[in-house]
């Protein structure tokens, strides 16, 4: 099991490891009702270490529990590869033997109870055409019984309900479209070399990034037939484009509960 806390800048601090072990919490508890006033997840945690190497350790907690909540912003609680964005509400110390042991209550508040898996996979361009599904003979005939496309790929994704996701499109391409079991994402821009488009159907944003540094809103440039946002479904993808450009999808994996 992995277990940590990491902040918005960056650090981390270990709830498995010594001198902070994890002897209680409540984080494999799931909450399927709604509340306006957020959740709290509660980890006890015991700190040691000889005089000097106890004021350190708690001094190293602090400063890596107190930077979100001091800054009103949330971290992630990350439980088997599974985060929970949220922040320190407050912490208790009982249970002081001297200055080399304390038993440490961390309350984490989150305004939804929401365990996300982030699952990536890269689409590179397919220059060269795949034989499609079909009757594929050993020797040559003057005709098709199987088809040639490009652009054709499928994902098996493991969840039980559909997901946000982040797309990026890489350039150089023209209006790009991708189908997701015939489902279109389909885009009105041209790209070009090392530009790219990033797609993110959670803040429902669709942004340009150029070369020279220039982001462009282009949320009026997708296709409005069809929602761009609407999340991924699970099982079986079968996933086609014109094979000209690349292009990652990420899938956020939302559960109540981290993966065992």
């Amino acid at each position: 099991m992995i277990v940590y806390y990491e902040n918005m800048n960056g650090e981390k601090l270990n709830l498995l490891k010594a001198p902070f072990r994890t002897t209680k919490t409540d984080w494999f508890d799931a909450d399927w009702s709604e509340s306006s006033d957020g959740y709290e997840k509660t980890v006890t945690i015991d700190v040691f270490g000889k005089r000097e190497e106890f004021q350190a350790n708690m001094e190293q907690l602090y400063r890596i529990i107190a930077v979100d909540a001091e800054n009103d912003t949330y971290g992630k609680l990350y439980v088997n590869g599974a985060y929970l964005r949220c922040k320190v509400l407050k912490s208790a110390k009982e249970g002081w033997k001297g200055y080399v042991y304390s038993e440490v209550e961390i309350t984490f508040q989150t305004p939804e109870l929401v365990w996300v898996v982030e699952a990536t996979r890269q689409f590179f361009p397919q220059l060269e055409e795949t034989a499609a599904s079909g009757i594929d003979f050993q020797y040559d005939y003057p005709f098709d019984f199987a088809g040639e496309k490009r652009g054709i790929a499928a994902w098996d994704v493991d969840h039980i309900i559909p997901s946000e996701y982040r797309m990026i499109i890489y350039g150089p391409c023209v209006n790009p479209k991708i189908l997701i079991n015939d489902y279109p994402y389909e885009f009105f821009v041209t790209l070009e070399s090392r530009e790219y488009l990033i797609i993110d159907s959670q803040r429902r944003t669709i942004r340009r990034y150029l070369t020279n540094g220039t982001v462009q809103n282009l949320f009026n440039q997708r296709a409005q037939k069809q929602t761009v946002f609407k999340g991924i479904p699970s099982g079986l993808l079968n996933i086609n484009w014109s094979g000209d450009y690349g292009f990652d999808l990420t899938l956020f994996l939302n559960r109540r509960e981290p993966p065992w």
